[in-house]
């Protein structure tokens, strides 16, 4: 008994030795491994366009080494980089780009993905595979549509000390803010990926603002495009994107020109209070909105009858009605009826899964709006 006693501690001595050598092993390992931050380019902002034999990734890295010793780190200067590839893939085109610089490309610092507009999102487990893979990558990276080529917008170097990955991110902040576009985020698209295709995303574009040495290019934010079967299907003004914000209960305020009585006058329309509910009347899909909200109005026309609550009421209801037509007519659902469909008429939705677009266009938009002037 005490021979078999003395075997089983020296046979648990042993596991716990070899325990030991290989909890130091991987710790050496991972030392050995570690990833020092100036062996890395930290990538800010990252454009997507299309070209006839891939994509053409073009990235805004910044190089934690570029100002040295205890220098200041100057962010408009030696230490930001541009750069472009072209590969098969957009992780292809990661991966040359790390060889080209000589070090790891980081996207843990990532804060904006800008698509060129002849960008398909068909295949997303192929476009976004480098984000999948990655698990670095922030999932609340902000998305945007360029206008044109994304190339244009993340190459462009700012003047005045400032990046064009900073005044990206900044507008699309502010212009979600204030209501003239919608939020849209890598972990939108990846929630999509199994499941029908409607997206909204804002829409990017380059302009020049000034004259001679004043002329300086500037990153406007001009609407919003709707994504449909990976395919960008229309686009939605500042006014119909306030109108979507509302109806997807993302909208709380919005500078307007109301016309009344001949004449145009500046609301703001503030502190938006939105229930959305989906029922069955009849057999048909009804999606019922109720919008309560304030209204801004200047001093002069506040105790007149020029204008009226009505008059702001219908205006709005203008907008919401124009965004529901043009999400409807171009096939995509950017309101996201068919998740309340998914969730409260499993059936319906099953049925349909294959149609949606036919479930949707079918549904009666009601609209409850109250408008208070302040």
């Amino acid at each position: 008994m005490a021979v078999r006693t003395l075997a089983q501690r020296l046979k648990n001595s042993g596991r716990r030795y070899i325990l030991w050598v290989l909890a130091g092993a991987l710790l050496c390992f991972g030392i050995a491994h570690s990833h020092n931050i100036e062996d890395r380019v930290l990538v800010h902002a990252m454009g997507i366009d299309r070209a006839a034999d891939g994509y053409e990734v073009s990235l805004q890295v910044f190089r934690s080494s570029g100002a040295g010793g205890d220098i200041p780190i100057d962010i408009s200067r030696s230490n930001v980089q541009l750069i472009k590839v072209r590969a098969d893939t957009v992780s292809q085109a990661l991966d040359r780009c790390s060889a080209k610089l000589g070090r790891d490309v980081f996207l843990g610092h990532l804060q904006t993905i800008c698509f060129g507009r002849d960008v398909s999102f068909e295949r997303p487990q192929e476009l976004f595979s480098f984000a999948v893979r990655d698990r670095s990558v922030y999932l609340g990276v902000e998305l945007c549509l360029a206008q044109e080529k994304a190339s244009d917008i993340i190459m462009t170097e700012m003047k005045r000390g400032s990046l064009s990955s900073e005044n990206l991110r900044k507008a699309l902040d502010e212009n979600v803010k204030n209501g003239r576009t919608v939020e849209c985020t890598l972990l939108d698209f990846l929630a999509d990926i199994k499941s029908p295709m409607f997206e909204a995303i804002p829409v990017a574009a380059l302009s020049q603002e000034g004259s001679g040495e004043n002329k300086e290019p500037v990153i406007d934010i001009t609407g919003t495009a709707l994504i449909s079967g990976g395919r960008v299907s229309e686009y939605l003004s500042p006014e119909q994107s306030f109108g979507l914000s509302l109806l997807r209960d993302e909208g709380r305020s919005f500078a307007a020109v109301v016309g009344s009585d001949g004449r145009s006058y500046d609301v703001r329309f503030e502190n938006a209070d939105v229930s959305r509910r989906l029922c069955i009347e009849n057999g048909r899909l009804v999606f019922n909105v109720d919008i309560d909200l304030s209204a801004a109005v200047s001093l002069d026309i506040r105790h007149s009858d020029v204008l009226k609550q009505e008059h702001l009421s219908d205006h709005l209801e203008t907008q919401l009605r124009s965004a529901w037509r043009q999400s409807v007519q171009s096939g995509c659902d950017a309101v996201g009826v068919w998740r309340f469909v998914r969730r409260k008429y499993p059936k319906v939705y099953l049925e349909y899964e294959d149609d949606i677009e036919r479930l949707i266009s079918s549904t009666k938009l009601c609209l409850d709006i109250e408008c208070s002037i302040e």
